[in-house]
Parts: structure tokens; C-alpha cells; sequence
């Protein structure tokens, strides 16, 4: 697929402002960029409508939204970076395999994953949406999903039987969100592998479901799942606390 030019351009335009604190006037965008004055004038002037750029005494700079792209961006990396230190410290102690999950492009993206040396991961299949039914994960992302968002969401769902434990019709499925709202986690009791059990938790930033945090492991007793969940919550509220605090 060919680059749309004029996005490149605004991209290009938008990269070289971030590196000039004091702002560069028109003449010195197009200069510096081998761009036709007419096409830069179009380019900055629109970027300043729409508040990536500020103008003062004939210069741009980085405006308010470009900063807000940014911040965003930032906020994810610290999410990401908070994460993995618990994850690795929980997955330890716990013996299990542990993860960040988010529900990105109608799928679960596994960002961070941690694996002890003899545990194993549970399903990584980023992007697909097959199998969000029979995972703690998908389970926690969609329970705590709302309005257009989640509706969209459900409709996708494909209810495949992977084992005798899966869920396999939305009615079903419906109530076990409400169970894993009234309960705060999770489980994946074998329901996408006969041996696998997976328990997630939500993990909380600025009052919204961010992301899942999850722990998996094969042969896990039916009698640990609740005390493994109390630890996966404990944890998820930790990095929550910390995110707010770092993030705040």
C-alpha cells in the first residue's frame, strides 16, 4: 500500500517541530524538509487548527494536541513498565506463567508476558478473537467492557468448542460476565485447553478497565483457584496504586 504524502508530510512536519523548542517559522519547515512553501503553508496551517501546532510571532511549535498524542503514549509505556516488574515478581512466587492483556483491534494483545522457567503460557494468539470466550482474560476485558464498545465486541465472538468446559452460547457466556463482575476475577477452568487454568483480574487506571492481569498453569487444583485470584487481584490493585501514583 503506497504512503499517503500529505500524511507524511504532516508527520515529518510534526517530528521536526518536537526537536525545536523555539519553533521554526514556514520558510524554515519548507527548507528544511524539501517541501513546496504552498504544500507547508496548507500542511502547518491545518495542523494549527486542529491544535498539534501553535503559532506565535510567525513561528510553530508543538501544540496542545500533539502533547496530548504524546502523554498517551507515555501513559502506555509506563503501564507496561510498572507491569512487568510485578508480573515477573508474581509469577515467581506463584510458579506461573504471567501476563498484561489488553483487548486491542477486536482482539486480546498479550503486551507483556513472563514465564518461569517450567511454567507455561497461556493462549497468545494477539489479535483473534476466537477464543476470548474461553479465556480469563477475554473473560475480565468483556465483563468490565461497556455500550457500543461491548456490543461490538460480543457480536464477534464465535463461541468455537475447544474442550468440554467451553462455553459455547451467548446466553451462557452473558452470565458468566455477570459472575466475574460480582466476584472481581476470572477463571479459564480448561475451557481453551484440558490442562490449562488461567485467573485474571482487572487491572484499574483513571476509574477504567485498562487491561487484564493474568497468571496460567497446567494441573492448577480446583481447590487454589480462589487463593490464586486473591493474589492476582492484589497484585493488579499494586500496579494500579502505582500507576496513579506515577501517572497521576
Amino acid at each position: 500500500m503506497a504512503n499517503n504524502r500529505t500524511v507524511h508530510r504532516a508527520t515529518e512536519i510534526l517530528k521536526l517541530l518536537a526537536s525545536a523548542p523555539g519553533g521554526m517559522s514556514l520558510s524554515e519547515i519548507s527548507s528544511a524538509l524539501d517541501i513546496p512553501m504552498t504544500s507547508a503553508f496548507d500542511i502547518v496551517h491545518t495542523l494549527r487548527r486542529s491544535h498539534f501546532l501553535r503559532e506565535a510571532n510567525k513561528r510553530f511549535a508543538i501544540g496542545v494536541a500533539a502533547r496530548e498524542v504524546g502523554e498517551a503514549y507515555a501513559q502506555d509505556k509506563d503501564l507496561y513498565g510498572i507491569a512487568k516488574e510485578y508480573l515477573k515478581t508474581m509469577g515467581d512466587e506463584l510458579n506461573l506463567a504471567a501476563s498484561l492483556v489488553l483487548y486491542e483491534n477486536e482482539g486480546l494483545n498479550y503486551v507483556v508476558q513472563y514465564r518461569p522457567i517450567g511454567s507455561i503460557l497461556g493462549p497468545s494468539l494477539s489479535g483473534k478473537h476466537s477464543y476470548i470466550h474461553a479465556s480469563a482474560s477475554g473473560k475480565i476485558l468483556l465483563a468490565f467492557m461497556k455500550g457500543v464498545r461491548f456490543q461490538k465486541a460480543l457480536e464477534q465472538l464465535e463461541y468455537v468448542e475447544f474442550t468440554r468446559n467451553t462455553i459455547t452460547s451467548r446466553e451462557r457466556f452473558l452470565e458468566e460476565l455477570e459472575t466475574v463482575k460480582r466476584q472481581g476475577y476470572a477463571v479459564d477452568d480448561r475451557e481453551f485447553n484440558d490442562l490449562l487454568t488461567c485467573i485474571s483480574a482487572p487491572l484499574i487506571n483513571r476509574g477504567q478497565v485498562v487491561a487484564a492481569v493474568t497468571v496460567s498453569g497446567l494441573q492448577v487444583r480446583k481447590e487454589r483457584v480462589q487463593e490464586l485470584a486473591a493474589h492476582v487481584i492484589a497484585v493488579s490493585r499494586t500496579i494500579s496504586d502505582r500507576l496513579q501514583t506515577v501517572l497521576g
